[in-house]
C-alpha cells in the first residue's frame, strides 16, 4: 500500500543506521578485544536490530511481491533479515572472523540501499 512505503523508508534507513553501529562495534569490541557487557550493550542492541528487522522483512516482502522491482528478489529479503540479526551479536563475539563479518554488512548495506533507492 501507498501509506506503508513511508515507514518502509523509515524502517529501512534505521537499518542502515544499525548496520553502521554494528561494524563499529565490530571495530571497537572485536579487533581491539574489549567486551562488552551482555545486559547492558549486546541485548538491547539485539532485541532492537530484530524488532525494526521483523517488521521491515513483512513490508520490504510486501513491496518486492507488489512491485516486483527488476534487481531486488525475495531472497535479498530474507537473508538481509537473517544476516541482520546475526550480525547484531557477532559484532560483539571476540572470535568473529573479520572477512565474513565485513562481506556480511555489506550485503546487509547493499540490501538495503537498494530498497531505499526504489522507494524513495
Amino acid at each position: 500500500m501507498e501509506n506503508e512505503l513511508p515507514r518502509l523508508e523509515e524502517l529501512t534507513e534505521k537499518l542502515l543506521e544499525k548496520n553502521t553501529l554494528a561494524l563499529q562495534y565490530f571495530e571497537f569490541y572485536t579487533l581491539q578485544g574489549e567486551s562488552a557487557d551482555f545486559q547492558t550493550i549486546v541485548h538491547p542492541f539485539a532485541d532492537e536490530v530484530k524488532k525494526l528487522s521483523d517488521e521491515w522483512m513483512e513490508l520490504a516482502l510486501s513491496f518486492v511481491k507488489r512491485e516486483k522491482p527488476k534487481y531486488l528478489y525475495h531472497n535479498q529479503v530474507d537473508n538481509a533479515h537473517e544476516n541482520l540479526q546475526i550480525q547484531a551479536v557477532a559484532c560483539f563475539q571476540k572470535d568473529t572472523k573479520r572477512k565474513r563479518f565485513l562481506e556480511r554488512n555489506k550485503s546487509i548495506e547493499y540490501t538495503l540501499e537498494s530498497l531505499l533507492k526504489l522507494i524513495i
